[in-house]
């Protein structure tokens, strides 16, 4: 199982509460190579507090590494306010086999939501 990482660190993402989110981002094998999405899904889990909500992911570029993932207004809504979180990206398996983490990424929610 490759070690995975990604290709350019994403910054704290900041979360409005009632719009969509959507993330892009670009993932390395440990030692510099695209890590080609075949056999594998991309993941998107955000974590705040005890809410947990797993966004909608596509792989953008199978070969080149690439994936999105997206978070729907009504799947941030419930997100606590002004809190901060976890953004979990992971590759998962068509096999049965282990999970490949990709990173963690710090989320901030925002305090009001957009109605």
């Amino acid at each position: 199982m490759p070690n995975l990482q990604l290709a350019a660190l994403l910054p704290t993402q900041f979360i409005v509460r009632g719009e969509n989110h959507e993330v892009a981002y670009h993932v390395h094998v440990v030692g510099g190579s695209n890590f080609n999405w075949s056999g594998y899904t991309p993941v998107a889990k955000l974590v705040v507090g005890s809410v947990s909500v797993t966004g909608t992911s596509a792989v953008v570029n199978q070969a080149g590494g690439t994936a999105t993932a997206t978070f729907t207004a009504a799947q941030t809504a419930t997100l606590p306010a002004n809190s901060w979180g976890t953004l979990i990206l992971y590759a998962d398996p068509s096999a049965n086999s282990e999970n490949l983490h990709v990173a963690n990424v710090y989320v901030r929610t925002s305090f009001e939501a957009i109605p």
